[in-house]
């Protein structure tokens, strides 16, 4: 099997069209078209296709996707979606979390995701424990598909125990809650202390938008400079900023930036935007995440980073750095890029520009982890635990034999 793969005709976001040669899994060199040998090497054609750095999915709950039907909601916005959830009878039933999770992956897989982090539920008890061992399971299975990570989300009555085992299954970020403590600042303390004997980041929902009155995501920060903490911390939702005046804004901005932290935006739901634009001139960075994937709090959820992208309101270079580079670096991955050594995670939509994809969403896509094909319109094989695949299954988009994931 070539190490070397050669993606023939591809138009870069600068709207140049090149040759990209891949050598284990990494880009190799950039020529213009013609001056490559077609025949002579392992190759996809991707004539009319824009290739760009893969996205990847900084925040979204598995462990509640595709349960719109069963659960359904109530008027009561979030917080009645956040009730219908609790009252689920089979919340935990494992069968069922681990097809839903399963197919909730392979859909992020589709849409071109090549990294997700996934926010999990835990608590007392044994069943919680076993739903992050069922998620660690999957992150075997998808290894060659994607990178999953597991965040433990607690609520604030979790014991400390719970949550360290929590981590021992197979989570490696804490994760929480601290607007449903009774001591909003004491939880976020509690919450960095375990972070800190665990030996993992941390990344909390913070200023829902339910009290504005509850800004811990600066309390946060000064905490982070004030304690030395020196894993990575981020905070998503924060929709609370939006209700700050200007100056204020600005100054909780260049506190999150001077403190390190990262900011998910989760712009596609309801009630949970934030001023992406102004957090971004402060230097914080900000990714930008789908959150749900048809339940009860966004039952319209697509699990597409392009929907995602466009929903930031964004210029197109900056909305696509919102799900590709900076969830990346969130996920504390290397950004990727189309420049000579970067990581040949890349993505492929059949579409003239960045612009037009925002747009029109196509739907024929291929998608490319450490230099294989893994997904090219959701055909290519992608790993199932019970089966491995033939060594002669491959893609079928190329002119020459291009190697796919395993």
């Amino acid at each position: 099997m070539s190490d070397r793969i050669t993606l023939f005709g591809a138009t870069l976001p600068d709207g140049r069209t090149r040759d990209v040669v891949l050598r284990n899994g990494r880009i190799g060199l950039l020529r213009e078209p013609g001056r490559l040998a077609r025949g002579a090497c392992a190759g996809l054609d991707l004539t009319g296709y824009l290739l760009l750095p893969a996205p990847a999915e900084p925040h979204v709950h598995l462990d509640r996707a595709l349960t719109w039907e069963p659960v359904g909601s109530d008027p009561d916005g979030r917080d009645g979606a956040w009730r219908s959830w609790l009252v689920r009878p089979a919340r935990y039933h494992l069968g069922d979390l681990r097809r839903r999770s399963r197919e909730a992956l392979r859909t992020l897989a589709r849409h071109g995701a090549t990294a997700v982090r996934t926010h999990l539920d835990v608590g007392e008890g044994r069943t919680p424990l076993r739903a992050v061992e069922v998620m660690a399971e999957l992150r075997a299975e998808f290894h060659r598909v994607l990178d999953l990570q597991i965040v433990a989300v607690p609520v604030p009555e979790t014991s400390d125990r719970a949550i360290t085992d929590a981590v021992s299954a197979g989570a490696g970020v804490i994760g929480g809650q601290p607007r449903f403590a009774p001591d909003c600042r004491r939880e976020i303390r509690r919450l960095l202390r375990l972070a800190d004997r665990a030996g993992v980041g941390l990344d909390l929902h913070l200023d829902d938008g339910f009290d504005p009155r509850l800004l811990a995501v600066g309390d946060l920060a000064r905490l982070l400079r004030a304690s030395g903490f020196d894993r990575p911390v981020t905070a998503g939702h924060l929709a609370g900023l939006n209700r700050l005046a200007p100056s204020a804004l600005g100054r909780i901005g260049e506190t999150i930036a001077a403190s390190g932290m990262r900011v998910v935006a989760l712009p596609s739901e309801r009630g949970c935007g934030l001023p992406i634009r102004e957090l971004i001139a402060a230097g914080v960075t900000v990714a930008a995440g789908g959150d749900h994937l048809r339940d009860a709090g966004h039952p319209m959820g697509l699990a597409d980073p392009l929907a995602t992208a466009a929903a930031t309101g964004l210029p197109p270079t900056q909305a696509w750095a919102a799900v590709a580079g900076h969830a990346r670096t969130v996920l504390g991955l290397e950004p990727g890029g189309l420049e000579p050594g970067a990581a040949a995670d890349l993505f492929a939509v059949r579409a003239g520009s960045l612009a037009e994809a925002l747009q029109t969403r196509p739907q024929d896509r291929i998608t490319l982890r450490a230099g294989r094909v893994v997904t090219h319109n959701g055909r290519a094989p992608i790993p199932h635990l019970d089966r491995s695949p033939s060594p002669t299954e491959t893609t079928r988009p190329t002119r020459r034999h291009v190697p796919t994931a395993a």
